[in-house]
């Protein structure tokens, strides 16, 4: 292999591992997101007039990447209990969510975490305690347990 030709390939294969690394994003619980990206802005919630389970005490669980900009992409409905119209809706409040870097992430790294977003459930600050307890165990159907366990990896993002 001549000279120039492996130069070439050292330069290629450089080249290909630099746009791999950027296509990279850590996997964060949802509680540990906080230390890489606050949350700038939320959309208002669009329900639909009519559909299944609308009124319902439900929660949704998506998952999404926050991008160096701050915005939102891969949003994905992983669980919605009960199933019903709100995953929708749920989706679209995430797409529509801008992040800003936390202190802590001077490098705007990219990372992979979830939310849950309740819906028609008793307030979180309620004094009655069946009320509190209602919303504690409605949330906790959409906790993506298997998610923790991945916390930490690096993921490759296949577009």
């Amino acid at each position: 292999m001549s000279v120039h030709c492996q130069r070439f390939l050292f330069a290629f294969c450089l080249a290909t591992s630099a746009a791999l690394a950027a296509e990279k994003a850590q996997v964060i619980p949802p509680e540990r997101l906080a230390n890489y990206w606050l949350l700038a802005q939320a959309p208002d919630a669009n329900a639909p007039n009519s559909g299944r389970n609308l009124d319902a005490p439900s929660c949704a669980a998506v998952s999404y990447i926050v991008e160096k900009d701050g915005s939102t992409s891969q949003v994905k409905l992983e669980r919605l209990v009960p199933d019903g119209d709100l995953g929708k809706v749920a989706v679209g409040v995430v797409a529509g969510m801008r992040f800003a870097a936390s202190k802590q992430n001077l490098g705007k790294d990219r990372v992979f975490t979830y939310v849950v977003i309740p819906f028609n459930l008793p307030d979180a600050n309620s004094t009655n305690a069946a009320d509190r307890a209602k919303r504690v165990q409605t949330l906790a159907a959409c906790k993506l347990d298997n998610f923790k366990q991945g916390a930490g990896d690096v993921i490759n993002i296949v577009h």
